[in-house]
């Protein structure tokens, strides 16, 4: 009697112990509005949110990097817009200085404006990005484009280096255009030397149309400008095409970040109403355990005697 006893003090106490587990578990699923909270709830299913998960981490980082590199290569393109702008009016100057009417005066303003031009066009090469790196420096983002040697000519300082972001799983872009291949790989003198050599001339009396010395400047002035301005429409081509491909990638990417989401939602999704009924279930099944064993706990054979 003392055995059967114990064992059925036992039984119910290990059977409303497991009860209170499942009801405190529901309480947690109901509380997050998860099923899943341990992979014992349902092994397959945790493997497929882990695998969603995963996809879905990955997607968002090729998304991020779509973003970033995105605004890098417009920002390029903005300086490379900039810089075409510049060359037009250095085309037009060219233009008006080689005309034999042309006063000595005149040629004096235009080598003014040059000059500023010439400014110009080299803060927009060693333009930086948002972080303070060098665009158009290749793979030495420390390091300015250009600069001007001992001996006072402009010189390229960087690599023609291409740096690559990952947008997709097997996809890699290209992130950077250099100066080394749109102003000095040219078959001419690059712009920014040649620009200096036609300031001097104009700023020289002894030069002007007419003289050979001026015309053969000019001249070169016009082929550099020709040759540049296709390097530079050309690397605004290629970004062009470049940004719409990461518009179409990104979207391609949001699509499944969306689906994976769902995928982990629907997977991970409580059944609230039957969670609830469930655990009124076990409730009133505790309840009626510990009812009777109450109950059971006060027999002994006093009681019969």
């Amino acid at each position: 009697m003392r055995v059967a006893m114990l064992n059925m003090y036992t039984s119910n106490i290990y059977s409303m112990q497991n009860t209170l587990s499942t009801m405190a578990h529901l309480e947690q699923q109901m509380a997050s509005s998860k099923a899943l909270l341990r992979p014992s709830d349902d092994p397959i299913g945790t493997v497929k949110v882990l695998t969603s998960e995963r996809h879905l981490a990955a997607t968002e980082q090729y998304i991020k990097n779509i973003d970033s590199l995105s605004s890098s290569l417009e920002r390029s393109e903005t300086y490379l817009s900039g810089m075409v702008d510049l060359q037009n009016r250095m085309r037009e100057i060219s233009l008006l200085a080689s005309n034999g009417s042309a006063s000595a005066e005149d040629r004096a303003a235009y080598a003014s404006e040059l000059t500023e031009l010439l400014e110009s066009m080299v803060d927009s090469v060693n333009a930086k990005d948002e972080a303070g790196n060098y665009l158009f420096s290749g793979n030495k983002t420390n390091t300015a484009a250009v600069a001007k040697d001992a001996s006072g000519q402009y010189v390229y300082q960087g690599d023609n280096n291409h740096r690559e972001v990952q947008t997709s799983a097997n996809a890699w872009t290209e992130a950077n255009v250099t100066a080394g291949e749109f102003l000095f790989a040219n078959g001419s003198t690059d712009l920014l030397n040649q620009t200096q050599a036609l300031i001097d001339a104009l700023n020289d009396p002894a030069m002007s149309p007419g003289n050979s010395g001026f015309d053969n400047v000019i001249s070169q002035m016009m082929t550099t400008l020709d040759d540049t301005l296709d390097s530079c429409n050309s690397a605004i081509t290629d970004i062009g095409g470049k940004q719409n491909s990461l518009q179409l990638a990104k979207g391609a990417h949001e699509e499944m970040a969306l689906f994976n989401e769902e995928v982990i939602g629907e997977t991970e999704a409580l059944d609230y109403p039957s969670a609830v009924s469930e655990f009124q279930m076990r409730l009133t099944a505790l309840q009626v355990s510990q009812q009777s064993f109450v109950k059971i706990s006060k027999l002994s054979l006093f009681n019969h005697l």
